[in-house]
């Protein structure tokens, strides 16, 4: 959709909230100032969101953030998917298998979205919010998505790179994040080596529905210094994320591609 088609007041609502999301409290003049908005303008909008109860405010401080309903109406969107009361026996299998956190995502734009989770017995825990979104390039979750496209879906998506950094170990580039997808087709499962967070692996394996398209990701996440060895066992964990993806997509009434049966052909590394 072209940017001059679009509501400016539905705009400037949108970039409030998505502001305070990423903030958590703000004054009126400090949103106007992050925004670059007048504080005439943010006042009245801000009303408004308050109004429909979309946002509150502290009546002591005077900070505004954003209120439970974003949260509630994102819980339905999961809940009317079906895919976390389904995934929840496969999970949880998963997780007693595997001594890490259990994880289920959604692709939303350029992110990943938590759905759902299981946290881990670590007495470290990775902790992930339902809700929140992680980059499609360096995490597990979001590597299982990008396998299934072409090249020229993923550039439209996340762009043609470079790409920002989060440790030493993130791919920046397109062409490194080209080979990284391609073993993970061989293997049938990706793998974020400390990509995303610096003492976190991520293992992780798509879900397909009827047509083969990926509509969700599954996986575990470990911390890689309380792992209790002094190597990640990928293989295990792979085997074990995709044996759980693999159920799940079959209880959805879903089916793997041809290109990614690395385990049923007898490939897996």
């Amino acid at each position: 959709m072209a940017t001059s088609r679009l509501l400016d007041s539905v705009v400037r609502a949108l970039e409030i909230l998505e502001v305070l999301d990423a903030e958590g409290e703000l004054t009126n003049s400090k949103i106007a100032q992050r925004l670059g908005m007048e504080k005439s303008t943010v006042f009245r909008t801000l009303n408004t969101l308050r109004a429909k109860n979309f946002v509150r405010q502290d009546p002591e401080t005077l900070k505004y953030s954003n209120s439970y309903k974003l949260f509630e109406m994102g819980h339905n969107v999961a809940r009317r998917t079906g895919l976390p009361k389904q995934a929840f026996r496969f999970m949880r299998k998963l997780a007693n298998t595997v001594n890490g956190a259990i994880n289920l995502g959604v692709l939303d734009g350029d992110k990943v979205v938590y759905i759902d989770k299981i946290e881990s017995d670590e007495t470290v825990k990775v902790c992930m919010k339902i809700g929140q979104g992680i980059p499609l390039y360096c995490t597990g979750l979001g590597k299982s998505f990008l396998a299934s496209m072409s090249h020229q879906a993923i550039k439209a998506i996340i762009g043609p790179g470079p790409y920002k950094s989060y440790t030493e170990k993130t791919i920046t580039t397109f062409d490194q994040l080209a080979l990284d997808l391609e073993e993970t087709r061989k293997r049938g499962y990706s793998i974020d080596d400390e990509e995303h967070f610096r003492g976190i692996v991520c293992v992780a394996a798509p879900i397909y529905n009827a047509k083969g398209e990926t509509i969700a990701s599954l996986s575990v996440a470990v911390i890689k210094m309380y792992n209790g060895q002094s190597e990640i066992d990928f293989k295990f964990l792979g085997q074990a994320v995709y044996e759980a993806a693999d159920g799940l997509t079959g209880s959805v009434g879903g089916q793997r591609p041809n290109h990614f049966l690395p385990w049923a052909s007898g490939q897996g590394a």
